[in-house]
């Protein structure tokens, strides 16, 4: 199985720092090497904390603000996407800077899409609006790095603009036609695969099946 042929991306500002000391080494012990960390508004002092290469980047007006859903907008997702997929030959795992990785994460397992997303979980089914806030979890995200999915991640980009839509609303509402609520499997969206990845292992709420 391969491992090193993607790179995790993480994102946060100074309120989300407190994160990534401990995350940074525990990708290293389960990944081999740093993630790359996207700065949206930490302090020279914790940017001097980290040792993963840091890249600044400016994020999106109300980013932190809550959407229509309630849900906080995290809108500067797709800006930090797309500038690795234009600046980097790898494909990239996009995970929030809260989640932790409990066993290696290997390419082979995202074969099966151009694009790789987690339904909503089964816990998260229970609730009695489980899509209010879009039929995925954005939290682990997996792209190829192909011009087809850079189309696809400025798509995603323009959407978190109408409606007040959340990041994870938006990304719903760009791979609707890959059938999400359906749950894992294979779907199409804008001419590219679309492997729906098992919530319970790959985006577990739960914190207690997962790998990440």
């Amino acid at each position: 199985m391969t491992q090193n042929s993607f790179r995790i991306l993480l994102c946060a500002d100074a309120g989300f720092f407190h994160f990534l000391p401990s995350l940074e080494e525990n990708i290293l012990k389960r990944q081999g090497e740093y993630p790359v960390i996207y700065d949206l508004g930490m302090t020279p002092a914790q940017v001097a904390c980290l040792k993963s290469e840091v890249i600044k980047l400016t994020p999106p007006d109300r980013y932190k603000l809550q959407a229509s859903s309630g849900a906080i907008k995290a809108t500067h997702k797709p800006r930090c996407i797309q500038h690795f997929l234009e600046n980097y030959a790898q494909d990239v795992l996009y995970i929030d800077a809260d989640v932790v990785v409990l066993e290696t994460i290997y390419s082979d397992e995202f074969l099966g899409g151009d694009i790789c997303v987690t339904p909503r979980h089964p816990i998260e089914l229970r609730s009695p609006s489980p899509f209010l806030n879009g039929t995925l979890n954005s939290g682990v995200i997996f792209f190829k790095n192909t011009p087809a999915v850079q189309k696809v991640v400025k798509l995603w980009e323009a959407e978190c603009g109408i409606d007040d839509k959340s990041d994870q609303m938006a990304l719903s509402d760009v791979l609707e036609d890959a059938d999400i609520k359906a749950g894992p499997g294979v779907g199409y969206a804008h001419g590219l695969t679309i492997q729906k990845l098992p919530a319970a292992i790959y985006n577990d709420v739960s914190c207690s099946t997962g790998k990440l």
